[in-house]
């Protein structure tokens, strides 16, 4: 390799042998000069980087002479030295950048020019002409004689490169080469992507799949051939349509911007590697990138999950919720997935709740996740000393959380044994729970905290989401209804004319038709009509902000807290407003068949445990110590 002041004597007399005239080889010959004085002043040697840092000081003396005709000057210089010599139209100074393009590709630009003439002025279309035939010359350089030659790496290249020394500058050159691949690919001479990608807010963001993870690279690899079956530009297609469906919703600005942003940059992932729109690749690929995504990566996730489930159904559930990591039960083998999934498709067509179902699944995940550990391959090798060993070595926090854990695995293996998994039809008997049925201090409301709700709900101001508190509080707390049946009120499930509601129990699936009392239909009323979203949901409460679906069990308990914020230090729930309701009832002289047929009770036990909060009666009855069998202490 020739040192510098060898490639500079190159390039005089390469300058004479071109008939370069005698202002420009001076010129050439003081850029060089100066560029030595630097390298001795800093102590540096001739490289990239260093002519870099020279032109760079150059820009923030703001010389543009000199730092754009000089940094050109050490280009041909870096180019003698790699190849032995300079193309003409890197040379020749005098020539525009639009006249050293080749005709295919200057015809491609006179085009695009020409389709926007209107929108500039005749200084300003020069100067974006001039642009663009800059851009179009580095893709000359790499091969490219047309602009359909042009491929993903030459985008990412030209992005890559130092093709400006400032970042306003580079964002102009960048919105003009934007705009100048749109016109292309509406002219279907190259792909849509290449205009997204010279975006400065989604190439950062795109990710490289070679310094991917290799688990990512391969479960990528695993989905490539099934993600065909819905091609990069059919994904990009869809994206308006889900656009749509999020406005529909209800959903912000904010939120359809930040969606579309990331679903682009998902589409140039798949378009830059030859993919198609797969679940399982969106997720790897969002897993690769994440280091990267902004602070607000949370949003992004969920706006993609979304688009899964819009993509399957055509719509989104605004209720819905995602689990963004493996389930554990998806670890299992197929025969422990099975068994589990039959044994809670039962449960879900005894018509338990999905919490049932979900503190059911995990006892037996536990067992099978035993089963697994131990080499054990099926169901039918389980015998007594099987179980024996799981319940010994299964750890919890207490008694009781074994107890119901073992109650659990016991109904499981009743379930095995009904379905011929299990031969031995009596295999459950050896799963003992071993704890008796617990007894609690009722907890209801004292009168004190029922007049602080009546004072909440005449003081508390028209603000939506106090209407919809109160609301919820007075449903409970004057009619009875379980925080499920209050969630799941439906608008036609009220009758104002007759004032009672009539709703199918979400617990029991026994229909119940309650009088709705005159201060539960007017706080319901006000929240409907000042309070609430005024968007087309059956539900009475929703949620106040996009997407307006039905709540969740909790919200219910939120909001007796927001009133009487010392339950939630006591963690009480919801339920007390029933407890309260019903210990009302007793009170009053209503019998326990009036308080199961209010409270939509079928078994008279379950009433039972109210009638210790009737104080007034529960003094009519005591036995006097007399009639006992209990000796007096005599006093000393």
């Amino acid at each position: 390799m020739k040192s510098y002041d060898e490639t500079v004597a190159d390039m005089m007399r390469f300058l004479k042998t071109k008939d370069v005239c005698l202002s420009s080889i001076n010129s050439h010959r003081e850029c060089y000069r100066q560029f030595q004085l630097f390298m001795h002043e800093h102590e540096k040697q001739w490289e990239s980087t260093v002519v870099f840092e020279w032109i760079s000081e150059l820009r923030q003396k703001k010389i543009p002479s000199l730092y754009s005709i000089w940094n050109q000057y050490m280009q041909q210089l870096e180019e003698l030295r790699c190849t032995g010599t300079v193309l003409d139209r890197h040379l020749y100074l005098n020539r525009s950048t639009y006249d050293r393009l080749c005709k295919t590709m200057r015809s491609s630009l006179d085009d695009y020019l020409f389709s926007c003439k209107d929108h500039y002025t005749s200084g300003s279309w020069v100067l974006a002409r001039n642009k663009l035939a800059g851009m179009l010359l580095f893709f000359e350089d790499r091969g490219r004689n047309s602009v359909s030659e042009i491929s993903y790496p030459d985008i990412v290249s030209y992005y890559s490169s130092e093709f400006c020394f400032s970042h306003k500058t580079r964002a102009t050159y960048l919105g003009h080469a934007r705009r100048f691949f749109k016109f292309m690919s509406d002219q279907q001479k190259c792909p849509p992507g290449y205009s997204l990608f010279l975006n400065e807010k989604y190439a950062p963001y795109v990710g490289d799949l070679e310094k991917f993870d290799e688990s990512i690279k391969v479960q990528i690899a695993a989905l490539a051939d099934e993600s065909q079956d819905f091609p990069a530009d059919e994904f990009l297609a869809a994206i308006d349509d889900y656009i749509d469906s999020l406005r529909s919703h209800g959903y912000g600005s904010t939120s359809l911007m930040t969606a579309r942003h990331a679903l682009n940059i998902l589409f140039l992932f798949l378009d830059i590697h030859s993919l198609g729109y797969h679940p399982g690749i969106s997720s790897a690929w969002f897993s690769g990138v994440m280091p990267l995504l902004p602070k607000n990566w949370k949003h992004w996730r969920r706006l993609i999950y979304l688009f899964a489930e819009f993509c399957e159904n055509g719509e989104i559930i605004p209720s819905g919720k995602y689990t963004y990591s493996p389930s554990s039960i998806d670890t299992l083998p197929e025969w422990c997935r099975s068994g589990i999934e039959e044994f809670l498709d039962l449960l879900n067509r005894e018509f338990h709740d999905i919490g049932t179902l979900r503190s059911y699944r995990y006892p037996c995940i536990r067992l099978c996740r035993y089963l697994v550990d131990h080499n054990y391959s099926g169901f039918e090798i389980i015998d007594a000393g099987i179980l024996q060993k799981f319940c010994i070595q299964d750890q919890h926090r207490t008694f009781k959380g074994k107890s119901t854990c073992l109650g659990i695995i016991r109904r499981f293996i009743v379930f095995l044994e009904d379905t011929g998994h299990i031969k031995n039809k009596h295999l459950h008997l050896c799963i003992d729970p071993g704890c008796a049925p617990g007894e609690k201090v009722i907890d209801i409301l004292t009168e004190d905290q029922c007049q602080r709700i009546e004072q909440y709900r005449e003081s508390s101001g028209n603000s939506p989401i106090a209407l919809r508190r109160i609301a919820m509080v007075m449903t409970g707390l004057r009619m009875g209804l379980r925080a499920s049946d209050v969630i799941n009120l439906k608008i036609k499930d009220i009758d104002w004319r007759n004032r009672r509601i009539s709703i199918v129990q979400e617990k029991t699936k026994a229909s119940l038709t309650l009088p709705m009392p005159v201060s539960v239909g007017n706080a319901i009323y006000k929240y409907i009509k000042e309070g609430r979203p005024q968007v087309s949901s059956d539900f009475v409460f929703i949620r106040h902000t996009a997407p307006y679906g039905k709540l969740t069990n909790k919200t219910c308990t939120i909001a007796l807290w927001s009133i009487l914020p010392e339950r939630k230090a006591v963690h009480g729930g919801f339920h007390v407003a029933r407890r309260t309701f019903a210990t009302n009832i007793l009170r009053s002289g209503a019998g326990a068949s009036d308080v199961m047929d209010t409270l939509g009770h079928t078994d008279p036990t379950s009433v039972m445990k109210y009638l210790s909060m009737d104080e007034d009666r529960m003094r009519l009855c005591p036995l006097s110590l007399s009639d006992l069998p209990v000796s007096k202490r005599e006093e000393a």
